[in-house]
């Protein structure tokens, strides 16, 4: 049935997590975590006249007049839409209870014409199947509940209003439509279903309310207790307790407030979104929820990179939510190849996700982030807990030299598209063994040990400002020895041939590239291998200020000739400039940076991963974890140096 590319809102508790449109169709729902399995192929919602030939409106389908809103300081959503033809009024509320496998989703109707309707509703699902896992539907009566069910997962469509028809796979969708339910076979191996309820006369002026539960369960008979003790519950308690969850959420951690709504608001989002995109069973970090699970634009983001991670986490930090960073971390220790290193990506339970080779820069990252968050804690039992994947982690680093050039072994660059030995790789493993280094002195580990992981790193750092410093233009280079041609021969002239792996298999690679890239700040920040006014510093940060502006829509390229989604200019990368500019102490420009991202965030206070190159609407990606993470950084950057009165004109 295809998948919208824009989460336009997200829901969830840490084990479930929900995608929702702009129009308020529930289109992606995962549990038992938040990256996997996804269980809803399509599911809408459809009201109707008994009485009249007007036809089933769908909720969040057609031309209606529609609007969203969370309400303050939740992840309860709203979705309201003026059904027209039908003279209704609906607002459908969605949320995931905060403890329980729960979405509960509630639509409060209000006749707004000058005659009695003969209410109905309708309700089709169609979960998802395939050869090997058979998407299953049957009609629970005691329940009084459609049930879909595949391996190892049930769940259930309850309602606190008894349904007064059902039907089982043939076309329920239509069914719906036509508004009569064929409910003779309560069980099949169809893997849709729907629901009808007779929600009875509603006069012009009045109200009524539908309350769902879809509830989760790894057994019939399980489902069956939690499903009926939900159903037990009003609606009313359901959202008050969700309602107090978020509200007194924000107490344990460090609340900032700015006196700007909008610039408060997105660091409240901020927080809640960490919250949802933290698994709760593992302590994984989710980049995104999916919006692409065919592949037919990206390489998907419902996974976990430890890249991202070295910012989230750090942001997590600033906000005083230390406990997600430790968790994260705790996963990171468990999922750690036994080599040492840490793959590209991986799944919330820890498995290895599809990938295409090593990033270096990611193993050194996660060696970065557990000091930069002991130093934030200063609990040594956490760097005692973490010991051992920090030696496993640096003794693999230490292994992973090229001899010819001193850097490390070629491995994918942070943005997953070159094979090469990168600057921003080679910032990553310096402070990577830097950290080590520290961890094992805090410890009391011998210094044998201790000054060989320091030792390497110098020798690393040398070999950056031999190899990695362009000599004509006193500029870092993106890469040496990289492939930019993934497919075939590469398109310079200035190439050589390499050996890739201990089998003896050879590629040619170009001998060096020079693109500015927004990682060439690495070195500086977030890694601090050189000061932010080192010469060589200070010169890539102009240049690539200069090369990488949008001056159509503002904000900054990731890369010189980036194409990706269009090439546009990304939060991540305007908000990186701006942390370097904070460091410089170019407080205003970074200021200014910081407005841009602001303004892009949706009406929902929510960031993309993008903003359109020529209007600087949002685009792509809607929320990236990563984004939020720097909005964090950059609002608590400005204001330890300046205070509060730099974002009186944002």
């Amino acid at each position: 049935m295809g998948k919208p590319y824009i989460n336009n809102a997200v829901i969830g508790n840490g084990s479930m997590l929900g995608c929702i449109t702009e129009s308020g169709e529930l289109i992606r729902l995962y549990w038992p975590e938040i990256d996997y399995p996804q269980h809803i192929e399509k599911m809408l919602t459809g009201f109707f006249g008994f009485n009249n030939n007007t036809g089933t409106i769908w909720f969040s389908e057609g031309d209606h007049e529609i609007t969203q809103r969370y309400v303050e300081k939740t992840n309860i959503l709203e979705t309201s839409a003026v059904l027209q033809k039908l003279n209704l009024s609906v607002t459908q509320t969605d949320f995931c209870l905060p403890d329980s496998p729960v979405m509960v989703r509630r639509y409060y109707v209000k006749n707004t014409g000058e005659d009695n309707i003969h209410l109905g509703i309708g309700l089709a699902s169609h979960v998802i199947s395939n050869e090997i896992d058979i998407g299953c539907s049957m009609f629970d009566f005691y329940l009084d509940a459609l049930v879909h069910y595949r391996h190892d997962c049930y769940w259930a469509i309850t309602s606190d209003i008894e349904v007064r028809e059902f039907q089982i796979g043939n076309n329920p969708f239509g069914a719906v439509w036509e508004r009569k339910l064929n409910g003779i076979d309560s069980i099949g191996m169809s893997p849709d279903g729907a629901l009808l309820w007779d929600m009875g006369i509603l006069q012009p002026g009045a109200e009524t309310g539908l309350t769902l539960h879809m509830t989760f369960s790894t057994s019939l008979n399980e489902l069956k207790k939690t499903a009926l003790d939900i159903k037990q519950m009003s609606f009313d308690e359901l959202y008050g307790i969700t309602k107090r969850y978020w509200n007194n959420f924000f107490s344990g951690f460090i609340n900032t407030f700015t006196g700007n709504e909008r610039i408060d608001r997105i660091y409240e989002r901020s927080l809640m979104l960490f919250k949802l995109m933290s698994d709760k069973k593992t302590g994984g970090i989710l980049a995104s929820p999916e919006t692409d699970e065919g592949f037919t634009q990206c390489g998907r983001y419902a996974y976990c990179w430890c890249r991202d991670a070295a910012f989230i986490t750090r942001a997590f930090d600033e906000a005083g939510m230390y406990r997600e960073t430790e968790r994260f971390y705790e996963w990171a220790r468990n999922v750690q190849d036994i080599e040492g290193f840490w793959h590209q990506r991986y799944f919330m339970n820890g498995n290895v996700a599809p990938s295409w080779g090593i990033q270096i820069d990611e193993t050194g990252a996660i060696l970065f982030g557990i000091l930069d968050h002991f130093n934030y804690v200063n609990d040594i039992d956490f760097l005692k807990r973490m010991w051992s994947a920090v030696e496993k982690a640096a003794d693999f680093l230490i292994r992973f030299i090229d001899e010819e050039t001193g850097l490390p072994c070629p491995s994918f660059d942070l943005w997953e598209e070159r094979m090469g030995e990168h600057t921003y790789s080679t910032a990553a493993v310096i402070a990577g063994l830097r950290a080590a280094s520290e961890i094992g002195r805090r410890l009391g580990v011998s210094d044998e040990k201790t000054q060989k992981w320091l030792k390497a790193a110098d020798s690393i750092r040398e070999a950056l400002e031999k190899e990695l410093v362009d000599k004509t233009t006193g500029l870092f280079l993106r890469s040496v020895r990289t492939k930019l041609n993934p497919w075939g021969a590469e398109p310079s002239s200035n190439t050589v041939w390499i050996t890739v792996n201990s089998k003896g298999y050879s590629r040619d690679v170009t001998l060096a590239d020079s693109r500015l890239d927004i990682s060439l700040i690495g070195p500086s920040v977030p890694f601090g291998v050189f000061e932010y006014d080192h010469a060589v510093v200070e010169k890539t940060a102009k240049k690539i200020e200069d090369a990488l502006y949008c001056s159509k829509a503002g904000g900054i390229y990731r890369y010189e000739d980036d194409s990706y989604a269009g090439g546009n200019p990304w939060i991540v990368s305007t908000l990186w400039l701006a942390l370097y500019h904070i460091e410089a102490g170019n407080v205003q420009k970074a200021a200014d940076y910081f407005k841009w991202a602001v303004k892009c965030a949706t009406h929902l206070y929510l960031l993309p991963e993008q903003a359109d190159k020529n209007d600087g609407k949002a685009c792509w990606v809607i929320p990236l974890t990563w984004s939020h993470a720097m909005y964090i950084l950059v609002l608590k950057g400005l204001m330890k140096k300046a205070g509060k009165h730099i974002f009186d004109n944002i």
